[in-house]
């Protein structure tokens, strides 16, 4: 099988059987694990053996148990508070720029952020979600374990050494992924429990590699947003005529191979692998909750047309920082290549 279609499948199928078992083990947030199954899948190679998960899953409750030491001084003492979240998100964010931290990044940025707002209402909901996202994290890497085996990766090249040029850069994309999240974060603690997917939304989209173009940067990160929504619809009406776990991870199989398919297949489309990341991740930040907001009792309409609407806000945040940032020289665009 070429490894284009390898990847496709791994990539699908790893975010499939995370929907699955999350939801089938009856986790209070299943939807973060088909979310972090996709983050941590997206970037081609092999899982994490299961000392490297172990060492993880142990720094991630310990780290992210700061954000519970957070929220008491957010709550006490604001600027002091917000101060210590925005040297978090520069450690993680400089984390998420590369390598194989990429993905641990990313994740103890959410958690911070999360944790410590939530923390701010309720400690003991906080201290829920740590385990959740500990245990979403260990799901994702536990499906990647059975999924791997029946598309693995080619043997991958000697990993580049860093220039100090581009450390440099990316100490100034660390600082511009500050400046997208914070005003979220900021929303976050307005209402924690409500606006999560805002935030989550908020801190992808400021790690994402970004073209300098004003104008590509628009189509990136709103048309990206728009398509995320548009799948998440479909799926969500296509989950209807049969609402069933089964179903459910079938349809998010089918449109993960679509996805997959703009993402490691050249000549597939005309946007950039960042684009149909961002599409990805749209989906599956837009339709967990709304599963959620069904099994509850609440409109699922309106709750999702409100989501989308604010990630369209984020979105358009997020473009004019980033066009003002990189107008005073805060990031230059790098050449894109496939995934590899």
């Amino acid at each position: 099988m070429p490894i284009e279609a390898r990847r496709c499948f791994r990539l699908a199928g790893t975010v499939s059987l995370a929907l699955a078992v999350a939801y089938a083990s009856g986790n209070s947030t299943p939807y973060l694990a088909p979310l972090f199954a996709f983050i941590m899948t997206v970037k081609p190679g092999a899982p994490m053996p299961a000392g490297k998960l172990l060492v993880l899953a142990i720094a991630l409750a310990v780290i992210l148990g700061v954000g519970l030491l957070l929220a008491p001084i957010v709550a006490k003492y604001t600027l002091v508070g917000l101060l210590l979240v925005v040297v978090g998100l520069f450690v993680s964010s400089r984390l998420s720029l590369g390598g194989e931290s990429a993905a641990v990044g990313t994740l103890l940025a959410m958690g911070l952020t999360l944790i410590s707002a939530l923390g701010v209402t309720s400690l003991a909901l906080a201290q829920t979600l740590v385990t959740m996202l500990v245990l979403g994290v260990v799901i994702a890497v536990v499906s990647q374990w059975v999924i791997y085996p029946f598309f693995p990766e080619d043997p991958a090249a000697a990993p580049e050494i860093e220039s100090a040029a581009e450390a440099t850069v990316d100490g100034q994309r660390a600082w511009r992924s500050v400046v997208v999240s914070m005003p979220a974060y900021l929303f976050l603690l307005i209402n924690p429990t409500g606006h999560t997917p805002v935030m989550m939304k908020s801190i992808l989209l400021s790690q994402s590699e970004s073209v300098q173009d004003a104008r590509e940067s628009a189509m990136e990160l709103l048309g990206s947003t728009c398509l995320g929504g548009l799948l998440a619809v479909l799926l969500w009406f296509g989950l209807q005529l049969a609402p069933r776990l089964d179903i459910f991870a079938l349809w998010v199989l089918l449109v993960m191979i679509y996805i997959a398919s703009k993402l490691y297949v050249q000549g597939e489309t005309r946007f950039s692998q960042q684009f149909w990341i961002d599409t990805g991740v749209t989906l599956l930040i837009l339709l967990g909750p709304a599963v959620a907001d069904s099994v509850v009792g609440k409109d699922p309409y309106q709750a999702f047309l409100f989501r989308f609407g604010m990630f369209l806000l984020v979105a358009l945040y997020a473009w004019a920082a980033m066009a003002t940032l990189n107008r005073l020289g805060w990031f230059r665009a790098q050449p894109e290549g496939v995934l590899t």
